[in-house]
């Protein structure tokens, strides 16, 4: 667990970095999709290319094989409104991001910044404090980058908190929230800059942009 006192914090770019192998240690998506065969990969990425357009996927659009054992990978989310692939939900979680195609709800604060980089469009973020329930907005540039007035809008938390849920999207995701300024850091938890929350974001679901393009490429082939 990462510590949650703030003495003898690192430099913000090693903190970025710790935080990142602790995400990925905690969730390893990139490794289970990596390791996936072409069918599921290439569903998966069908999956992402539907919420790029802001539209929740149904399960009935996808191979039925392919997208059974995305869901036991715990890649894609079977919800109430269709098919959860993080960073997106299908259903409300209170953190809300606005594209050019339409607006679609974030797993938890850290997928909600790096929803734009994935996209290629700036985004607005339109989320309420996990402490006490202020309006935070943030406007996301398309390189998932943030102004310097954006930067210090708020913060992330991560709270570590125990988990027995088997899905990320129950369990993880629920205690990554945006924090405003005004309230104090709980204890038994972690902060983020925003723009040190997107860099992890980013990062983290990086490898995403590299499998929809390379989808793409073998989707045009005659």
């Amino acid at each position: 667990m990462i510590p949650s006192s703030t003495k003898n914090r690192p430099d913000p770019k090693t903190a970025v970095l710790e935080a990142l192998a602790h995400l990925r240690a905690a969730f390893p998506l990139e490794a289970r999709i990596l390791a996936a065969g072409e069918p599921m990969r290439a569903t998966y990425a069908q999956v992402l290319t539907h919420w790029l357009r802001a539209t929740p996927p149904l399960a009935a659009a996808f191979d039925a094989a392919a997208l059974a054992a995305l869901v036991k990978l715990d890649a894609v989310v079977p919800e109430e409104h269709g098919l959860g692939c993080y960073p997106f939900s299908s259903v409300d979680t209170g953190i809300r991001v606005s594209l050019a195609t339409g607006t679609v709800n974030a797993m938890c604060a850290i997928d909600a910044l790096a929803i734009a980089r994935l996209a290629r469009v700036h985004t607005d973020i339109d989320a309420n404090c996990a402490s006490c329930g202020a309006t935070v907005a943030i406007h996301v540039e398309e390189n998932g980058g943030l102004d310097h007035e954006q930067a210090e809008a708020a913060r992330v938390i991560w709270l570590h908190a125990g988990d027995v849920h088997t899905s990320a999207s129950l369990g993880l995701c629920r205690h990554i929230r945006f924090l405003c300024n005004a309230c104090p850091v709980p204890e038994a938890s972690e902060h983020f800059t925003l723009p040190q929350a997107a860099a992890i974001g980013n990062a983290f679901f990086g490898f995403q942009t590299a499998l929809l393009a390379a989808h793409a490429l073998s989707a045009a082939k005659p």
